[in-house]
């Protein structure tokens, strides 16, 4: 059976005419995709493109018009007065930087190519309204990343120059120069109306395959239930390069006792009959499952590669990142067949386990989507979740972070948009797109830079001594509080001279942290038996901390201090 896409056909009015006539009449998308002649994924792609611009259809957006020329050039005239004016506008929206009491150079020459005398009839560019609307976004693009002061300090400064330029408009149009230069993959709408219909077909060929597994594993064990075998499958494709019989029965979603939210047992039930906890059964089950998987895998991979050849401006990661959320969000194809005993079952398993076990109770039972049974057991009265008070990504937000993750860190982007790490991280992971600066070392970096084996750094982060981040890297202040508290376990003479400098920093930044906070640190802290120990097995002489230096010390005396600091005999 192929994997191959069908060729789209165009819309017609008439047949989007019958689509929004079906959609008030709450008709399903399978009957909607009979009525118009196209297929399923066609319908959903059409829909998305409709919402997407009635979303974006009632917003202003904040363009550049000919009627700003009233605003932007006035005063501006071809005499001695208007020149001024504009030089004066100019300066005022490039201020002298902090501390400094005249602007750069590159800055005058600049001024004095924009005001010098034009040969020929060629027009003066500071009384053209293109200039000034350049100018503006440029500023504008400035406070974006932080070059002259906040952006909020930005939209202030313009419109000091131009009061009649709303701050509002302002800021409006500082989104609308970030996102003229996002590139189109960021756009949803791009996704819903270009990828998205290639991807879904390859996800829903995936679909039917491992739903063809499922039903020839029922037809072959009748005895199983069909959330059962669904689970197995799911846990089967976690799992592609895993043995199937190591697998625990847990994994099957099929527990003998549900647990309680706060961790105790509840009442014992049984989601399946015993037949399921055959492991033979199992063992003969598994190869149908699998065979299912690879051939499901096969079409995701045609889809993929079909996405990357149309746009081979995407990262593959952001297509593989797009697919899963499809996958995950796929429609179920109609109302699900709720019963009175499935839904007593709901509240009931939710009265007394909580309603993450009540959810995982149904899902097991019937291997309908986790997200569909979480919306019917709000519907029969559950409490939903608090959202919190999440902050939108703007614009200039966005634009910032693509265009300094291949040179900041996610902590400085983080602290730069004042948002968690976390914040950062889902935002970039979400789209695929790599954090390539990244803070922090790895084990395999620090097992070059000092020469120790790589299961001895481990061993030192399972006793607490080293911290990973969220990242999996090791976090710099956690190796500087070890390498102060103990340099001992340091090869110090294996060292080159380009690592003991900096070494040597590390250890002399600790030390400034230490003495001006006057508190231990986070490492000390958290593994003080451990250092106890260390302490007490170290030869007479050795030094337990950095010594001090004079940071205005050249490398050859940095590198001297830091062997001084070493364990050596």
């Amino acid at each position: 059976m192929g994997c191959s896409a069908r060729r789209r056909t165009r819309w017609t009015e008439s047949q989007t005419a019958a689509l929004l006539g079906a959609l008030g009449s709450d008709a399903s998308i399978a009957s909607i995709a009979v009525r118009t002649g196209h297929s399923v994924q066609s319908v959903r792609a059409k829909l998305a493109r409709l919402r997407m611009r009635a979303r974006l259809g009632p917003q202003i957006c904040a363009v550049w018009t000919s009627d700003s020329a009233v605003v932007l050039l006035d005063g501006i005239e071809p005499n001695e007065h208007g020149k001024g004016l504009a030089e004066a506008r100019l300066r005022a929206l490039h201020p002298l930087p902090e501390g400094k009491i005249r602007h750069s150079t590159d800055f005058e020459k600049r001024l004095r190519k924009i005001f010098e005398k034009q040969t020929g009839d060629r027009e003066q560019p500071w009384l053209t309204l293109e200039f000034w609307q350049l100018e503006i976004d440029n500023v504008l693009v400035q406070g974006i990343f932080g070059r002259s002061g906040t952006k909020s300090g930005t939209v202030d400064r313009i419109h000091a120059v131009w009061p009649k330029l709303t701050v509002a408009w302002l800021g409006d149009r500082m989104e609308e120069v970030a996102r003229a230069s996002l590139p189109r993959w960021f756009q949803n709408e791009f996704w819903a109306t270009e990828v998205d219909p290639i991807l879904l077909v390859g996800v829903d060929r995936a679909t039917r395959f491992q739903r063809e597994a499922v039903d020839k594993v029922l037809r072959a064990c009748p005895g199983l239930q069909i959330g059962a075998v669904w689970a197995r499958l799911r846990v089967l494709r976690n799992r592609r390069n895993g043995e199937p019989e190591a697998l625990s029965f847990a994994d099957l979603g099929e527990p003998s006792c549900v647990a309680r939210e706060g961790g105790s047992p509840a009442k014992e039930m049984s989601t399946s009959s015993g037949y399921s906890n055959d492991r033979r059964v199992w063992k003969s089950v598994d190869p149908v499952l699998l065979d299912g998987i690879r051939q499901a895998n096969r079409c995701e991979r045609q889809a993929v590669d079909k996405a990357l050849g149309a746009f081979p401006e995407l990262r593959i990661a952001a297509i593989w990142a797009r697919l899963r959320r499809l996958r995950n969000n796929q429609e179920t194809g109609g109302p699900l067949p709720w019963t009175d005993e499935l839904d007593e079952r709901l509240v009931r398993v939710y009265r007394e386990a909580g309603l993450s076990a009540s959810v995982s109770d149904i899902q097991n039972l019937t291997g309908w989507p986790r997200r569909a049974v979480l919306r019917r057991a709000h519907k029969l009265g559950s409490p939903a979740e608090p959202a919190g008070n999440r902050r939108r990504w703007t614009m200039s937000e966005l634009r910032f972070a693509i265009e300094s993750v291949n040179h900041l860190s996610v902590r400085e982007i983080a602290d730069e948009l004042e948002r968690s790490e976390k914040a950062v991280w889902d935002m970039v992971g979400h789209r695929g797109i790599p954090a390539k600066f990244q803070d922090g070392y790895s084990v395999r970096e620090l097992s070059a830079k000092l020469h120790v084996r790589r299961p001895s750094i481990r061993t030192w982060i399972k006793a607490g001594l080293l911290h990973k981040k969220r990242n999996g890297r090791i976090a710099e202040d956690s190796l500087q509080s070890f390498l102060h508290n103990h340099p001992e376990r340091i090869n110090w003479p294996l060292l080159d001279e380009d690592t003991t400098f900096w070494v040597s920093e590390l250890l002399e930044a600790e030390r400034i942290r230490v003495n001006g906070s006057g508190v231990r640190t986070r490492a000390s802290s958290r593994s003080s038996e451990v250092q106890q120990a260390a302490g007490a097995s170290m030869p007479a002489g050795t030094a337990s901390s950095a010594p001090e230096a004079d940071p205005s010390e050249d490398r050859a005396s940095h590198n001297n201090r830091a062997r001084a600091a070493s364990p050596q005999q």
